[in-house]
């Protein structure tokens, strides 16, 4: 019995209209080529002995629905990890660099580390110190006209959550990740946590409480439902 081959990942690109389309590609014992489009990414798995034409063919037989992807994924990418990157702040893209060793305190310089995982999490707790300040004065600025106090901010990287609220220790966690988005996104969020010191459920008092300082949250809040939790 013939043992089966450990599978191969490769991160491929190829250029269609000017712009290159980048892919991860696995090589693995199957008999077909199959492409898989997410949110966010292009997949395509095929079998060692596959011919880059084959893969290539594929790709471009699929080529309106992988655009879908590049474009939903230009408009929410919030980073680009790079000598030459950026990161997205207040919706418009600052440039960054991200280099092996840094040799200037700049808010924007930031250390690559072995994984892309680890890069990203330090980018994220750099940000979090470097801008506590822009996230402490609009909480300040709206605990003033809420007429509402708390003794201890947060910010940090949250899984599912913008933001969390805990009344009994007067505490308000902020995602660090709200920098990206346009002001009024980061508004919106400080508006429904403080809003909790008053109503600790999602009751019909609470998004009143809410409306009365944002009329428009519904709208805004459409503004955080993209794929970035």
């Amino acid at each position: 019995m013939q043992k089966e081959r450990k599978r191969v990942k490769l991160n491929k690109s190829l250029s269609y209209k000017g712009q290159q389309i980048e892919y991860c590609l696995t090589l693995k014992d199957q008999k077909f080529i199959r492409l898989k489009l997410e949110d966010t990414s292009i997949n395509v798995s095929a079998p060692f002995h596959a011919y880059d034409w084959e893969i290539e063919q594929l790709i471009y037989k699929n080529i309106q629905k992988i655009q879908k992807i590049i474009d939903y994924r230009e408009k929410n990418q919030f980073f680009l990890i790079s000598e030459n990157g950026f990161v997205k702040m207040n919706d418009q893209k600052y440039a960054a660099r991200f280099l092996e060793k840094i040799d200037r305190k700049e808010k924007l310089d930031f250390k690559l580390y072995e994984t892309k995982e680890e890069t990203v999490k330090r980018m994220y707790k750099k940000l979090s110190i470097n801008y506590f300040f822009y996230f402490e004065s609009v909480i300040n600025k709206y605990k003033q006209i809420m007429n509402l106090d708390f003794k201890n901010l947060s910010v940090k990287v949250m899984k599912g959550k913008w933001g969390v609220c805990f009344p009994e220790k007067s505490k308000i966690v902020l995602n660090t990740r709200l920098i990206h988005f346009p002001t009024v996104a980061l508004e919106y969020v400080v508006i429904h946590e403080l809003s909790h010191l008053v109503h600790k459920n999602h009751s019909k008092d609470f998004w009143r409480h809410v409306e009365r300082y944002m009329p428009n949250y519904k709208k805004v809040s459409e503004i955080l439902k993209v794929n970035v939790l």
